[in-house]
């Protein structure tokens, strides 16, 4: 049942994003004539009904706690624990909005995902060179300036155990140099959907937990130092939360 799934989930995602390009084609013109808000609003609805119907397909019964731990009207910077790539899917439809991700640069190569990232002003970066890392720093930076707010994975990859690994100060610069909130995720159950299993999609339940935003304006240096392990022990404990739910 598992090989069926996975074989049907993704045929679904293909064909589905080829049947989007005719909705892509209409975000084009949008992009040239529709006010900003009513644009934005075209392209999350589809983003996120595109990434509910997968969750739907895997077989993922999501559980959120914490939305309204979201500020409104602010642009913020989200820092989630990695798990797998159906993480990027929760947190595109189940946050208040899809948000831009700062994401790997292999992630911007793929065909027909990649034209919907960058609607979504998603970032790649390459971790291997310094300086592409700066700059894709530099440009999330201008996307949370513009209003739009972020995701981040400051562990860097996945983690293969389910762990919560080390949180990298890098992709934390973003908040400090916009004074943006820090807004801790945390994300159980998402690694025994997919990767965990063999890469063959099992049927799971997902926790999703958004916590309350950490006011990173008005930080000094110290503060600043310490808020990658700040982040990273909220979200630990958060997940921890979720195995003693289970039990």
């Amino acid at each position: 049942m598992t090989i069926l799934r996975t074989i049907l989930f993704q045929a679904y995602m293909w064909t589905e994003l080829l049947l989007l390009m005719f909705v892509w084609l209409r975000v084009q013109w949008a992009n040239r004539f529709w006010p900003r808000e009513k644009r934005d609003a075209l392209v999350d609805r589809i983003v996120r009904n595109w990434a509910r119907r997968l969750l739907f397909m895997a077989g993922a019964k999501v559980t959120v706690t914490g939305r309204e731990n979201i500020p409104e009207g602010r642009a913020c910077v989200f820092a989630s624990n990695h798990q797998s790539f159906f993480d990027i899917l929760v947190l595109l439809a189940h946050l208040d909005r899809p948000h831009a991700i700062l994401s790997k640069a292999s992630i911007g190569k793929v065909p027909l995902i990649r034209l919907w990232m960058k609607e979504i002003h998603c970032v790649y970066v390459d971790r291997s060179d310094m300086k592409a890392g700066i700059e894709a720093i530099n440009r999330m930076i201008e996307v949370i300036s513009d209003g739009y707010s972020a995701i981040i994975f400051p562990e860097g990859t996945r983690s293969k155990t389910g762990e919560v690994g080390e949180f990298k100060g890098g992709a934390f610069k973003v908040a400090q140099k916009t004074g943006a909130p820090v807004i801790p995720v945390a994300l159980d159950g998402t690694g025994a959907l997919f990767e965990r299993n063999h890469y063959w999609i099992k049927p799971g339940r997902v926790h999703l937990a958004i916590l309350p935003p950490i006011e990173t304006e008005g930080m000094n240096r110290a503060e600043f130092k310490e808020l990658p392990t700040r982040t990273q022990q909220l979200v630990t404990h958060a997940k921890e939360g979720f195995a003693s739910d289970n039990t």
